[in-house]
């Protein structure tokens, strides 16, 4: 655990920042939430008032330059990921950025340019999921050979979301279903097949209003193995994750995001002996991630994602939005 006291910025007033991170933020002892920033005055002094913070800040780039600051958590609109996160490494902040740590390949390697430029800081996507017990768990369970050889991951992660005001419906911005939580399904198949697929092919539904992804299916082909992912914004809410081995297979129930921080998770394994249900209850995959994060940085170590590992799931998604073959869904050898 780390022995330093952890001095964190919040940039934007966004929900998710204010339901999650925050109270996640406060539950640690090694942490303390110096200032919120809004370009909006008001919203951040709302905030400020409603969360127990000590300063708001009227612009980002105030935040930025506060002194009393380690690190900052940017939970900004997809299209502000990167040029916000290389004003605070600039500024000499480390950088918690939600995902997806850019809109594209090359929007991220500008980011990995600055990281280089400034050593002395370190970035690190949001993916808060895979701090999570129950993946350390499933994971260790793949690796003793519980459900045999692993020969097809499906995911699946939806909701419903017609507001065209909402950031998640506004193509110009980042918005779309791949990139707001399609990119847990590509990050959930890497992570268990150890590395990015051979090939990748797609299909996308558009919306004919808001131009973003309203449903994409993927299918990801592996050497020894396949991922299908389906991810929707406008299809009823639901997510859940099926690994199928040859002697049995995995069910997780809730993967990726609960609606409560410390709600159970659930996983089943099933197999010729039957099920066996596991209940994962009382962790808070937010704080888990910050303590981790802090940690590697305190003791010099290699972040738990680092920029590399974003670099790749990133890639998949820009091939997912223009595969590179035109084959179809039945393609044979």
């Amino acid at each position: 655990m780390s022995k330093k006291m952890w001095r964190w910025g919040i940039i934007s007033t966004a929900n998710i920042g204010q339901s999650r991170f925050i109270p996640a933020l406060k539950e640690l002892d090694q942490v303390e939430v110096v200032a919120i920033a809004s370009r909006d005055f008001e919203k951040a002094k709302a905030a400020a008032k409603k969360h127990d913070i000590p300063v708001a800040y009227g612009s980002y780039e105030e935040l930025f330059a506060d002194p009393h600051i380690d690190i900052i958590y940017n939970p900004t609109p997809n299209h502000l990921h990167v040029p916000l996160s290389i004003q605070a490494m600039e500024q000499g902040k480390h950088v918690l950025c939600e995902k997806p740590i850019a809109v594209t390949v090359g929007e991220l390697d500008q980011l990995i340019q600055t990281q280089k430029n400034t050593p002395s800081v370190r970035v690190m996507e949001a993916f808060m999921y895979r701090f999570h017990p129950q993946w350390t768990y499933i994971l260790d369970q793949l690796d003793a050979g519980a459900i045999g050889t692993v020969q097809h991951v499906n995911s699946m992660f939806s909701y419903f979301n017609n507001d065209p005001k909402n950031v998640r419906n506004q193509a110009n911005i980042g918005g779309g279903a791949l990139l707001d939580i399609g990119c847990y399904c590509v990050d959930v198949a890497k992570m268990i097949f150890g590395g990015i697929p051979d090939s990748v092919q797609s299909h996308i539904e558009y919306d004919p209003t808001f131009a973003t992804d309203r449903l994409t299916t993927g299918l990801l082909a592996y050497e020894k193995g396949t991922a299908t992912l389906v991810c929707g914004t406008q299809t009823y809410g639901f997510q859940q994750v099926c690994i199928h081995g040859t002697e049995g297979r995995i069910e997780v129930d809730i993967p990726f995001n609960s609606k409560s921080d410390e709600d159970p998770r659930k996983v089943r394994i099933i197999s010729d002996d039957g099920v066996e249900e596991y209940t994962f209850e009382g962790h808070n995959a937010y704080a888990l991630m910050v303590e981790a994060m802090q940690n590697a940085i305190e003791h010099n170590q290699e972040l738990p994602i680092s920029l590399e590992d974003s670099r790749e799931t990133l890639g998949v998604m820009d091939e997912l939005f223009n595969p590179s073959n035109d084959e179809s869904w039945s393609a044979r050898p």
